[in-house]
């Protein structure tokens, strides 16, 4: 097709429902090829294992509900990694939440929040099932105000660097719940 826009007119004249569409270039074509070649190869892990061994190292041992999540088949990518990391902290006690966040950011095996991909996306689901606050990663926060303002998205956006700024701000969030009820 010639452009974005004409794609998105072909889907809707087809009735076709979709978020986003988003022009391929070679360096997304030879990226991707590149790094199936290196795993097929066994010299690099695909996001969902790396994503999987920064948790485990992170929390410090494997905790058997959070392999769960990855005997999954319909999952890909590294960005449920802070998620899964928190909900680790909340199974060994190390963390209470009462408030209905949405999470998404990839992470290192010391904390340190990585950036993500299709975050549009990812606020669009976390607006349509109502969720008041999402925590991103600080190097998405320009592009999360940019689509906030886009898409007119009505909810608090908290970016954060390290777990330990997601951690901090979920106490805080809970303990201004505490004062209210």
């Amino acid at each position: 097709m010639t452009s974005i826009q004409s794609v998105e007119n072909l889907l809707k004249n087809q009735q076709v429902p979709f978020v986003n569409v988003d022009e391929i270039t070679n360096l997304v074509l030879y990226k991707s090829k590149n790094q199936q070649i290196l795993r097929w190869l066994h010299l690099q892990k695909n996001e969902l294992e790396q994503m999987k061994d920064n948790v485990n190292q992170y929390l410090g041992k494997e905790d058997v509900r959070i392999n769960e999540f990855f005997k999954q088949d319909n999952i890909g990518g590294n960005s449920a990694g802070l998620g899964l990391a928190l909900t680790g902290l909340i199974i060994r006690g190390d963390l209470q939440n009462n408030v209905a966040i949405a999470v998404t950011g990839a992470i290192s095996e010391t904390g340190d929040v990585l950036p993500i991909g299709m975050l549009k996306e990812k606020m669009l689901i976390a607006e349509k099932y109502g969720l008041p606050f999402m925590i991103i990663p600080t190097k998405n926060a320009e592009e999360a105000a940019q689509i906030q303002k886009d898409q007119n998205i009505n909810m608090k956006i908290l970016n954060v660097s390290h777990i330990d700024e997601a951690v901090q701000l979920i106490n805080e969030m809970n303990d201004k719940i505490k004062v209210y009820t």
